[in-house]
């Protein structure tokens, strides 16, 4: 099998916001979106407990219950808010701003919806239904699309500009359903246009959902990134605007936009002779496994764990993956400025390994991707501490040191864990068995856990993990950052 690095290169992960292309990372932030088998109803209503299919789509968690993609309040930072930015004068406690986020696509359309948190809604400006008027000034979500992810570096809005509306732009919904398109050059709203979009008020805000045409953002495909962010305006006296809260970047400017890669990132991990589990990775025992790195701007931070603005020299890794006739080994390298592990004790089982920083690993072993964690097996969740804490629980108590091990040392920029799961806790997997599959690392500066960054997908969650496929040969194995 030939080493495939796909839609990324080392230099790509590095290099600011430059001119890219479908097939390169920008260093900002990144999230993957989910395939949709069923269209999502745009009523402005996202009915997670009816059943739609949102409950599929990026962001929905156990079940569909809410979305771990989101904006919340918080206040141990600065500024409030975790998961994004904003201009304005802040929130004033939760009830005055939250969102939470929901992504999916099929191959007609991508599928935005966001249920806002506001406890004061006002929409007098632009009237009820609505064409180009000032949506800003009230109540409002707005989605930013760079379809063909060419990061045009100017803020734009003339509505003209084909470097920004032949595969994209602005897309606004206000609360009364006033709708803008003309950042978006005008495509033509309505159910059986170009786009669509609706609300509906809410006990604690309004939910907002639209239906934009991948032939309006230039009909990317699966494995393509496009840029993307979504901004949300909150007018809370009639007047001027308050604030308005972004996922990431600016308004109208593609080159700060975040990255939204279609579907999911997979590895294929070649057969080797067993490594030697010693928490030391030493060159060329994992065979011809590809070394795949996550830094802050190409992972996918679980937003509810902590924090989502870091550089990659506080915390990154990488990883390799092989297997032989009887076990799976993941070996995961970690970067990391300032090592604690005070809540978990060494060699301990199933403590707060969370709390620490650790390593977790994820399978889903019969690839059923439901919403939440495993069933089958073993498969779930495996942790390990650099001071030997392990953590099994969520993977339904397999045994230590039977049904799986691992391994930890120190280096110089952080450390390094190597984990050892015997196929037979997971179902026996045979050689070309696809499997769910996430790696995360926990980062621990001291007091709480202040932040998770993720492969593919928010842990405990099979819906979102990335795929692993347990090659037949040695061969070098293949890999997608995207």
């Amino acid at each position: 099998m030939r080493k495939t690095i796909l839609l990324c290169t080392m230099l790509a992960l590095f290099t600011g916001f430059a001119a890219a292309d479908r097939a390169t990372l920008d260093n900002t932030k990144t999230q993957t979106v989910l395939p949709l088998d069923t269209p999502p109803v745009i009523d402005g209503v996202i009915d997670l407990a009816g059943g739609e299919s949102w409950q599929r789509a990026t962001g929905a968690r156990q079940g569909g219950t809410d979305s771990y993609w989101r904006m919340v309040w918080d206040e141990n930072l600065d500024d409030y808010i975790r998961g994004g930015s904003y201009e304005g004068s802040g929130p004033i406690d939760p009830t005055d701003f939250g969102a939470q986020i929901y992504v999916g696509y099929d191959a007609n359309y991508l599928y935005v919806a966001v249920r806002v948190t506001d406890d004061v809604l006002y929409d007098d400006t632009a009237a009820a239904g609505s064409q180009n008027g000032n949506t800003w000034e009230d109540d409002s979500v707005e989605v930013f699309v760079d379809g063909d992810n060419s990061n045009f570096g100017s803020r734009d809005t003339t509505g003209t500009n084909p470097d920004v509306v032949n595969t994209g732009g602005q897309y606004v919904i206000t609360v009364n359903n006033a709708y803008r398109e003309a950042e978006a050059g005008n495509p033509g709203y309505g159910e059986d246009k170009a786009w669509f979009a609706k609300t509906e008020w809410t006990d604690t805000g309004y939910d907002a959902e639209f239906r934009i045409s991948m032939k309006t953002i230039g009909n990317p495909q699966e494995g393509a990134i496009i840029g993307f962010t979504i901004a949300i305006n909150d007018d809370d006296d009639g007047g001027t605007l308050e604030n308005q809260y972004i996922w990431i970047g600016s308004t109208h400017v593609e080159a700060t936009y975040g990255n939204l890669l279609f579907g999911r990132r997979f590895y294929t991990a070649p057969k080797t002779a067993a490594p030697k589990l010693d928490g030391v990775i030493s060159a060329g025992e994992y065979g011809n496994a590809p070394n795949v790195p996550i830094n802050p701007y190409t992972g996918v931070y679980a937003v509810d764990a902590g924090s989502d603005e870091w550089l990659p020299e506080d915390h990154s890794f990488s990883f390799m993956a092989t297997h032989d006739a009887d076990a799976i080994y993941v070996a995961v390298d970690c970067t990391d400025d300032l090592i604690v592990t005070d809540s978990a004790a060494a060699g301990s089982e199933d403590g707060s390994t969370w709390e620490d920083d650790s390593v977790e690993i994820f399978f889903d072993s019969d690839l059923d991707r439901n919403s939440g964690a495993g069933t089958v097996g073993f498969e779930g969740q495996y942790v390990y501490t650099p001071i030997g804490a392990w953590r099994d629980n969520e993977a339904l108590n397999p045994t230590f040191g039977t049904d799986w091990e691992a391994a930890a040392s120190k280096t110089s920029k952080g450390y390094q864990i190597e984990f050892k799961v015997n196929k037979s806790a997971i179902v026996a997997p045979a050689d070309g068995t696809p499997m769910g599959f996430n790696v995360c690392q926990n980062d621990d500066d001291g007091a709480n856990r202040k932040s998770q960054l993720n492969w593919n997908g928010y842990p405990h969650n099979e819906l979102s993990y990335g795929v692993i496929t347990l090659s037949a040969g040695a061969d070098i194995g293949e890999w997608s950052l995207y």
